[in-house]
């Protein structure tokens, strides 16, 4: 065997890459990579809908122009329920609606259009009864949207732990049960159990000192799911490192069996000319 001090040896080793071709290349094959980044993706774009979908909820509950004006204006400061994501997020797009709108509205309609609402409670009017009846549509098509978004997000997590290999295009077949493949997985447990931990902490220190406040609901199906998007994450760099070490080990050793065939060689010719 050459001695590992050799210059030879020091270059073979050194031009080793961190990372053998992947086999997942051929054209029928689909890296993992790609599988976690596509689940990944789509798992913060449900969460983003699902805040969304909750602040528009907010703001139709309140009321855009109340929630913009809490406590000014002659409108109603903020109840004990008006806090949390959904609320300032909604805050946030209903401030957003109302500056575009009243740009666009005071300098164009506002002198030239008559009043739309009647006024009186009792008596109210064809375009008070059409708000009335789109808040009601909304207030039922935003929690069945919320819980598509909340199925959905679940279907890409279940499918981003079970899928944790390369797999032929377009195939839903389960990968094997290999001890590397269960590694990887418990990875991906450990960071969701560290993030939602660190989370839960976190969360609970900033309510103490008054600095944030989370409903149970929205801590459930927004905080939640962004923590178990951030331990699966923590999961795929675990498994990225893992597989660059593997493939180093197995390239120090594939050029090690060359070096040594090399050598083997070298000395069958320097004995056949002796």
């Amino acid at each position: 065997m050459p001695c590992p001090w050799s210059r030879r040896c020091r270059a073979a080793v050194d031009n080793v890459p961190d990372t053998l071709p992947s086999p997942t290349l051929a054209p029928d094959m689909e890296d993992w990579k790609k599988i976690r980044k596509y689940h990944l993706r789509n798992m913060r774009k449900q969460v983003r809908q699902v805040v969304l979908l909750m602040a528009l909820m907010e703001a139709i509950r309140v009321g855009p122009i109340q929630l913009v004006y809490e406590g000014k204006h002659g409108y109603p400061a903020a109840g004990e329920d008006d806090f949390g994501i959904a609320h300032a997020v909604g805050y946030f797009v209903s401030w957003l609606y109302l500056c575009a709108f009243t740009v666009v509205f005071v300098p164009f309609f506002s002198w030239w259009l008559p009043e739309m609402g009647s006024g009186d409670p009792e008596k109210p009017s064809t375009a008070d009864k059409a708000v009335k009846v789109l808040t009601q549509l909304n207030l039922v098509l935003l929690p069945m949207s919320i819980g598509i978004g909340l199925l959905t997000y679940a279907y890409h997590a279940i499918c981003a732990f079970i899928y944790v290999d390369s797999r032929p295009k377009d195939s839903k077949r389960l990968p094997k049960n290999t001890r590397k493949n269960w590694l990887i997985r418990l990875s991906m447990l450990l960071g969701i159990a560290m993030s939602t931990a660190g989370g839960y902490g976190a969360f609970n220190i900033l309510a103490a000192w008054d600095l944030a406040h989370v409903k149970p609901i929205e801590y459930a199906i927004i905080v939640v799911p962004v923590q178990i998007n951030l331990g699966m994450l923590f999961g795929t760099i675990a498994q990225f490192k893992m597989e660059k070490r593997l493939a180093r080990k197995e390239a120090i050793k594939l050029a090690s069996v060359k070096h040594e065939a090399a050598s083997t060689d070298e000395k069958a010719g320097l004995l056949q000319e002796v």
